[in-house]
């Protein structure tokens, strides 16, 4: 009598690098849904101490807090899911999984390089009004933020190219694992 092995639903890992940035992808994600929850339901620390931060959230800033939680949590799946070699089927078909990496990726170096480079021309003077047209009043909401309004603002914006660079990483690392599988 031979033994054979059972069939197992686990798949291998992609590469350590692709493992890595997956795995601090889904942090990411995880982390950020949990702050757009709890910024949702009232919490300011992050957004800084200026007046658009104690006035508190709107209804559309409540329902955008809770769509952009909730995609978040997606997110942290598909970054997950990065950090394992391709599936024969996932639960969505292989070209939207890989979109929704695509966009996650290009979406959030963009949102971050964009208020990363806004800020520094606006703080700057280079151009008064930044890539947006938008002065400091308009931004923050006062002519003259604190400290801590200006740096929480700018963390956000770095946060958002930290999760954008690693979620390029993983899904380079899935895809060149994919590769060797064709």
């Amino acid at each position: 009598m031979t033994s054979q092995a059972l069939p197992t639903t686990d798949r291998p890992t992609a590469a350590p690098l692709g493992q890595a940035a997956a795995r601090a992808a889904t942090a990411w994600s995880v982390l950020f849904g949990v702050f757009h929850f709890y910024w949702a339901f009232g919490g300011s620390l992050g957004l800084g101490d200026g007046a658009q931060a104690k006035a508190g959230l709107t209804g559309g800033m409540l329902a955008y807090d809770l769509v952009v939680a909730v995609l978040c949590f997606v997110g942290a799946w598909v970054a997950h899911e990065l950090g394992k070699a391709p599936a024969p089927q996932l639960l969505l078909p292989r070209w939207m999984f890989l979109t929704m990496a695509w966009t996650a990726t290009i979406a959030l170096v963009a949102r971050g390089g964009i208020g990363v480079a806004d800020d520094i021309l606006r703080s700057t003077g280079v151009l008064t009004n930044g890539l947006s047209g938008m002065t400091i009043q308009d931004v923050y909401g006062e002519p003259h933020p604190s400290t801590y309004t200006m740096w929480s603002m700018r963390v956000v914006d770095g946060f958002f190219v930290f999760g954008g660079l690693v979620f390029g990483t993983a899904l380079r690392g899935h895809l060149r694992h994919a590769g060797k599988d064709c």
